[in-house]
């Protein structure tokens, strides 16, 4: 930020920058602010935070959040329109949003907490088994129609309910699919909130999971499904 000066303070002129100033003490600063550098490059500076703000107001924006979960550090983001990622893989929050700005391109991306509260809360609600459906909105733009469909059927699933990827293939009308479907599932964005954990192989076999199978099993073993699983509990490997 800019130094200070003696004869305007912060507060005035950021007044003067979102046209809150009286009209005579609004002419006023505007004749200092040609004189005064300080001044000057202090309205600028708040000018250009009100366009990023404005930005993020009216336009589109992700916001995202962070927070603790028995899988690891969790990190959120959504869109206006609902969640578009769901990540416990991401080694920092800067890397988090790195991949965000390299999917959204131009979109602001900024760190908003209170807008992904009710987020954090449902998952942490499941977690520990006391809620069985999210009431989340999701945000499926910028994939193919294909997995769209894929990540509309899994999320059909209702908790403990299972399926195979044949038959997924079959609900969005590729029935030789099975494999592209195991690999739109792979892509899930928004893992968990969309239950990809639930489809299994032909054989009622695990198949795989994005970041590791122990996720998948211990998801599997919230939901109530240890017929799904090995004897061995221990080989779920995350306390929860």
């Amino acid at each position: 930020m800019t130094g200070s000066c003696a004869t305007y303070c912060d507060e005035d002129v950021l007044a003067w920058t979102l046209g809150d100033s009286d009209g005579s003490a609004a002419q006023e600063l505007a004749e200092h602010l040609a004189t005064c550098p300080c001044c000057r490059g202090r309205a600028t500076e708040y000018r250009a935070l009100d366009r990023s703000a404005g930005a993020c107001r009216e336009g589109p924006v992700i916001r995202w959040r962070g927070f603790d979960s028995p899988f690891g550090p969790m990190h959120l983001a959504a869109s206006r329109d609902g969640l578009v990622s769901l990540s416990w893989q991401a080694p920092s929050d800067d890397a988090f949003v790195a991949a965000l700005e390299g999917r959204y391109g131009s979109a602001p991306v900024v760190c908003d907490c209170g807008e992904l509260a009710a987020a954090e809360e449902q998952l942490r609600e499941y977690f520990v088994r006391s809620r069985r459906r999210f009431d989340l909105a999701i945000d499926l733009g910028g994939l193919t129609d294909f997995q769209r469909a894929v990540l509309g059927a899994a999320s059909q699933l209702g908790f403990g309910e299972t399926t195979t990827y044949t038959e997924i293939a079959r609900r969005v009308g590729r029935p030789r699919a099975s494999r592209a479907v195991g690999n739109a599932l792979g892509r899930n964005p928004i893992p968990v909130v969309v239950p990809c954990h639930r489809v299994l192989r032909a054989d009622r076999s695990l198949g795989g999971y994005t970041g590791g199978l122990r996720y998948k099993k211990a998801l599997l073993d919230i939901e109530g499904r240890a017929d799904l699983l090995p004897p061995a509990a221990s080989q779920i490997g995350i306390r929860l």
